[in-house]
């Protein structure tokens, strides 16, 4: 039987795990948008890995998952908007 404690960590899990999977889909899409096939293919096989345990069952982490938790992400963040000469400086 599992205690409050148990269940509320296994429900974070399970929801860290969806929001994983969500992000992956977005990085896919945009990649594939942008006609990066080999990157899209990359991000698939992760989808791939995780796909299988996000089934609402409380697992342990596999391998794959510890090594991927511990690996660096690749985040992709827009780029800021350029400024234009003396705009809004009150300057003339």
């Amino acid at each position: 039987m599992q205690t409050e404690d148990e269940r509320v960590e296994a429900e974070v899990a399970a929801q860290k795990r969806r929001d994983l999977r969500a992000s992956l889909e977005r990085e896919r899409d945009g990649y594939k948008t942008r006609g990066l096939d080999d990157r899209a293919s990359q991000v698939e096989e992760q989808l791939r890995l995780i796909t299988g345990q996000d089934d609402g069952t409380e697992q342990g982490p596999s391998d794959s998952e510890e090594r991927a938790a511990s690996a660096p992400q690749e985040t992709a963040v827009e780029s800021k908007p350029r400024r234009t000469a003396a705009r809004g400086s009150g300057k003339s």
